[in-house]
């Protein structure tokens, strides 16, 4: 189809919009030699947030960015010629302001979204495009329920090659350790997770609680309150201190606990391989959750909650499912879909994977083999070919 993909959303090698978004505009610059459209950036990307390893490679398209940009300072709004925009969206299906100016000659809207309380007007906006493309199954059965026409499912890629089963270093040799990721929040599960690895631990004293909690948007951890399983927040400042801290004032001994802090997404893999199992009892997720996906490609056995995106990717084979899933309600009715995994059953599959680490490991080449099927390139050239002529 060649052309341009315009990009509405920032790009960064700390978060998972932004980690989509590098590994997008990568794929698309490799296939432009098979008719694959070209990348087009249409929002800011600070280099501060990237790898720089990539600062050379982006420089180009950031250039191009602020061209057209100051170019099109006195106008409204922005039509692109050649050019497919992808939109992205997430709770209520809103768009930013980059979405708002730049439109391309076909518009196709992506979202990962976990409220379920879409506007009639939302829906109404973007039954207007020429396509909608939804990060998870359920997203997708959300938007056919309301009546969003054209919706298809298109999966994020894990890069295979960058997260690979490799050797520990042997600093936690003597240390069961259980990773958990995923920023601090309610709908994360941490304070599952957290309630799991301790009775866990009051088991297996040599079990190490291994986490990356960084939370770029710290007003979100206070949605933690509504959880049943921790009785205080995490004051204020660096995670790789406060958070073992929150920990061992919710129960868990000293020792017991260790924050990565913010860590780059190309260093996670030799984080993970000190790993002998990870923990994901997440209430709800838009997508497939890049860090279970990330764990997975691995090799780490994964305790995995059955709802919402989880179910596009894991199962009784390739991981260790939480299925004692209830509602998870509120006010506004918007968690259609969420579940509440059993704690209980969570301490129970880490124990199985403690007790038998043949099948652990099983479990967890299967878990690669998966992931090998949902390459960057594979699913980039998924998208490219759902979009419209």
């Amino acid at each position: 189809m060649q052309g341009r993909l315009g990009i509405t959303w920032g790009l960064s090698s700390l978060h998972g919009w932004g980690v989509f978004g590098l590994n997008l505009v990568k794929e698309l610059t490799k296939g432009s030699a098979n008719g694959w459209p070209r990348p087009l950036l249409l929002n800011e990307t600070p280099l501060g947030a990237i790898d720089p390893a990539l600062h050379a490679f982006l420089q180009p398209l950031i250039n191009e960015r602020e061209r057209t940009v100051q170019g099109s300072a006195h106008m409204a709004q922005v039509g692109l010629r050649d050019t497919v925009v992808l939109h992205s969206s997430g709770n209520g299906l809103v768009h930013n302001e980059v979405s708002a100016r730049f439109r391309g000659e076909r518009n196709v809207g992506f979202t990962f979204f976990e409220q379920t309380d879409i506007p009639t007007a939302a829906i109404d906006a973007v039954t207007t495009m020429d396509g909608m493309l939804t990060g998870s199954g359920w997203c997708r059965d959300i938007l056919q329920e309301r009546g969003v026409p054209n919706v298809q499912c298109v999966h994020q890629g894990i890069d295979t090659e960058l997260f690979s089963p490799r050797p520990a270093s042997g600093r936690l040799k003597d240390r069961f350790v259980v990773f958990a990721g995923g920023k601090l929040e309610f709908r994360k599960g941490q304070d599952t997770a957290l309630a799991a690895f301790r009775a866990f631990h009051r088991r297996h004293p040599d079990a190490l609680l291994l986490t990356v909690w960084q939370n770029p948007w710290p007003e979100s951890i206070k949605s933690l309150a509504e959880s049943r399983h921790v009785s205080s927040l995490p004051a204020d400042g660096l995670p790789d201190q406060v958070l073992p801290a929150w920990t061992a004032a919710e129960g868990l001994p000293a020792g017991a606990h260790i924050d990565a802090g913010a860590i780059a997404n190309t260093a996670l893999p030799d984080l993970l391989a000190e790993a002998d199992a990870a923990l994901f009892p997440n209430r709800c997720e838009g997508g497939t959750n890049l860090a279970l996906m990330e764990c997975m490609a691995m090799g780490l056995p994964c305790v995995v909650s059955m709802n919402t995106g989880h179910l596009d990717i894991a199962d009784a084979d390739n991981a260790y499912p939480l299925t004692r899933q209830t509602p998870v309600t509120d006010a506004a009715n918007a968690r259609q879909g969420w579940g509440e995994s059993d704690v209980d059953e969570a301490v129970e599959r880490l124990e199985e994977i403690y007790a038998d680490r043949h099948e652990s490991k099983r479990r967890g080449v299967n878990a690669r083999k998966r992931m090998t099927g949902m390459t960057w390139s594979r699913q980039v050239g998924k998208l490219v070919s759902a979009l419209p002529d």
